[in-house]
């Protein structure tokens, strides 16, 4: 695989947490990077607790470069779409390449 097979556009977002001016605390989501990306997806399951209606979890993995602020619980958004990061691994054997786990929950 070449540089070239990262065509998509794609935005790794972080948890910003601050405090209000009532006191209490609230949570917004701050770009971290903006990464070239090659996104496959995996496939798709449906999940569910049982007392709620299931959703369909989609899952997808995205191959870019190794960037040092990736991590697990962040988002990537690609073409507008948040997934979540759930893994965040070396590309083997690609080394300076990183592999995102991602999914996302339809209702």
């Amino acid at each position: 695989m070449t540089i070239a097979t990262l065509r998509t556009l794609a935005l790794l977002e972080g948890v910003s947490e601050a405090e209000t001016v009532f006191g209490g605390r609230t949570k917004s989501w701050v770009q971290i990077a903006a990464l070239w990306v090659d996104l496959r997806p995996l496939g798709h399951r449906e999940a569910g607790d049982g007392a709620t209606r299931p959703g369909l979890v989609e899952r997808a993995e995205a191959e870019a470069r190794t960037h040092a602020a990736a991590a697990r619980g962040q988002r990537l958004k690609v073409g507008g779409e948040p997934w979540r990061v759930v893994a965040v691994t070396p590309a083997r054997p690609k080394p300076g390449r990183m592999l995102l786990s991602l999914e996302r929950i339809w209702p």
